[in-house]
């Protein structure tokens, strides 16, 4: 165990290099947007000043967009570096009372098969273009792109049980939700795809008929499946993740 926190400390010590550089390469300052109704307003906070940046903008916009998705990794990042840093610092403790205790734990075990929560016991998932898995979250998922990694995060520490593209078949086709929640009491499954490349035509294209297959195979959009979308112009904004994830959390409750 210590070896593994061991090579996955020297992993979030270079991504914690790359974001640092990325921060410093990129305009001072943080990037805020702000919403009313439809209305979207992009400003520049700097030097305890607030600049407002037009919308023709892009280019700068982009690049403020990269500076804060970086800055929120960084966080994560030396979080976990922080709690690996502390558990290999007290390893020995922890292995030295694991084995004193181990053999008054068999008699705690003795007959007591507990199943691990439906989430954490083992699925099948998506073996397909395991290059594009670039992006570590928390919960321990490598993600295909930072906008489900966002919604990873987000799901991981607000506490909801997922799963991460985990086969699903749907009449004579195997498909891999990009997350999959089920309701214990009810028996029902919910699922979550997230389509990021809508600007591009071919992308788009494939969305819309993996959207029809769901329909076809009785999973109504907002009722049994989950559809986001975004483009370079309108990416995914974390309160529009946060609200999802609100009605998820009372559909389970």
């Amino acid at each position: 165990m210590v070896n593994q926190m061991m090579k996955r400390r020297k992993f979030l010590i270079r991504e914690i290099e790359k974001c640092k550089k990325d921060i410093d390469e990129l305009p001072l300052g943080k990037l805020e947007i702000h919403k009313n109704g439809k209305t979207e307003r992009w400003r520049i906070v700097a030097e305890g000043k607030r600049i407002e940046l037009p919308k023709a903008d892009i280019h700068s916009a982009r690049r403020y967009a990269r500076k804060m998705i970086s800055v929120e990794r960084l966080a994560v990042l030396q979080k976990e570096l922080y709690a690996i840093d502390q558990y290999i610092r007290h390893a020995p403790d922890i292995q030295a009372m694991a084995e004193k205790t181990v053999k008054y734990q068999r008699i705690l075990d003795k007959d007591k098969q507990d199943p691990l929560p439906w989430h954490l016991q083992e699925y099948e998932t998506n073996d397909a273009f395991t290059d594009n898995l670039m992006h570590p979250s928390p919960s321990g998922h490598v993600l295909r792109s930072k906008s489900e990694c966002l919604i990873d995060m987000s799901l991981y520490y607000r506490k909801v049980p997922f799963r991460y593209e985990s086969k699903l078949i749907l009449g004579r086709n195997v498909i891999y939700p990009d997350f999959t929640f089920y309701n214990e009491r009810s028996g029902e499954y919910k699922y979550w795809e997230h389509f990021g490349m809508m600007g591009d035509y071919k992308y788009r294209k494939k969305a819309l008929e993996k959207e029809e297959l769901y329909i076809v195979s009785g999973l109504m959009p907002n009722e049994n499946v989950i559809f986001t979308y975004e483009t370079e112009e309108r990416p995914l904004s974390a309160s529009a993740v946060d609200h999802i994830i609100d009605m998820i959390i009372d559909w389970l409750e």
